[in-house]
């Protein structure tokens, strides 16, 4: 069974710039070309780490995944007069409250087949906060699913994985390198974003690589 067929359209929905490549990076490349997307990124890091291309980047590595340029879109970019969200305050009551705005408008406008969001149980309370938002208020055709981020996530428990090959992989590594101003953390490494590949492949009982998901709801169409 395909999760992605043509004519899907996925919504992926980024805290911060690189969150939706570490996630799933590789199945988006598998399916390049199919599927209709569009990425929604709530934050950058120019007040946090002083990080000036975090859009350029983050639009260089959607490129290499699949998007073009007028599908990566920032809060700020959707004609909501909303800023782009400071990290580690997602949380703050009025900050869901733009969320829960940010994602109704954004499900009405495009009506996604699929919307990717952090997994609910992060420790990265920004992740948390927009994913308890998204499943909290999202309605109507679109199945959701909970993406891995492993630095942040010490309770995922993944039930559907997406075979991915080394060429995907390569590509997901070739995303993250975008990321100009924050390649030298450790998770960025490619040795380690195979290792988590081969272990979820394990997770799903083969031989080989996969990106693994979190279903929180499925529709299933005719």
């Amino acid at each position: 069974m395909e999760l992605i067929k043509p004519g899907t359209r996925i919504l992926c929905l980024s805290p911060h710039p690189d969150d939706v490549e570490f996630g799933l990076g590789a199945m988006l490349h598998k399916y390049k070309g199919i599927y209709e997307g569009k990425l929604i990124v709530f934050s950058d890091r120019s007040t946090t780490r002083g990080e000036a291309h975090n859009e350029r980047d983050q639009r260089l590595s959607a490129q290499i995944l699949g998007f073009r340029e007028d599908q990566v879109l920032f809060i700020d970019q959707l004609g909501l007069e909303i800023d782009r969200m400071q990290i580690r305050f997602f949380g703050a009551e009025e900050n869901r409250d733009r969320i829960r705005m940010i994602v109704s408008f954004v499900a009405r406008d495009f009506e996604p087949t699929l919307i990717f969001t952090p997994g609910l149980h992060e420790t990265m309370q920004d992740h948390q906060a927009l994913s308890e938002e998204v499943v909290r208020i999202v309605s109507g055709q679109a199945s959701i699913f909970g993406y891995e981020v492993p630095r942040s996530n010490r309770r995922f428990q993944p039930n559907v994985f997406v075979d991915v090959s080394e060429a995907d992989l390569d590509a997901k590594i070739q995303a993250l390198t975008c990321f100009t101003e924050f390649t030298n953390r450790y998770y960025f490494g490619s040795d380690n974003i195979r290792a988590l590949a081969r272990v979820r492949a394990l997770n799903a009982g083969y031989s080989g690589y996969a990106e693994a998901f979190e279903l929180y709801r499925m529709i299933v169409g005719p």
